[in-house]
């Protein structure tokens, strides 16, 4: 039986980002990259409620989204290397072509995700849930961090 939020996860339930505020955090993170910490602020969307946001193409590299409610965000093409997504609800979200690398997806729920060539190098997904994800290739955990709780595809194997 599939289940809704992973083992030990809690259903993110924070408050929502409307269009506008969500435009000026994402500027924010924009400049905060660019000038190295020194402007900006870095984005920080801990347990918010961004269920459905399109954020095609969107550079929240390093961003913290612990908790947050992504289910099915357009994240296509996305840079969240280094981003925090322990415990994020990602399930049936687009990640196609997404950059995950080194990211925190530990306890995170990714049921249906389109992870079709999303980057996972040195991605942690430790106690995630990836059951019935798809474009997920075995190519793509090879360098992944998983543990004995990680929830893979019917037919897809941990590498050895």
């Amino acid at each position: 039986m599939e289940s809704e939020t992973p083992r030990g996860a809690k259903e993110p339930s924070g408050r929502p980002f409307g269009r506008d505020e969500l435009k000026a955090l994402l500027e924010e993170h924009r400049k905060w990259r660019q000038s190295d910490g020194r402007e900006g602020q870095a984005f920080d969307g801990t347990g918010a409620f961004l269920r459905g946001a399109v954020l095609l193409g969107a550079n929240l590299n390093a961003a913290r989204m612990e908790n947050a409610n992504l289910y099915g965000a357009y994240l296509k093409n996305a840079e969240l290397e280094n981003a925090r997504l322990a415990g994020a609800n990602l399930r049936g979200a687009n990640l196609r072509f997404a950059n995950l690398q080194h990211a925190d997806l530990r306890r995170a729920n990714l049921v249906r995700a389109d992870l079709l060539n999303a980057r996972l190098e040195g991605t942690d997904l430790r106690d995630a849930n990836l059951q019935m994800a798809k474009g997920l290739k075995p190519d793509q955990l090879q360098r992944a961090r998983m543990n004995e709780n990680t929830l893979l595809p019917e037919g897809l194997e941990p590498p050895a």
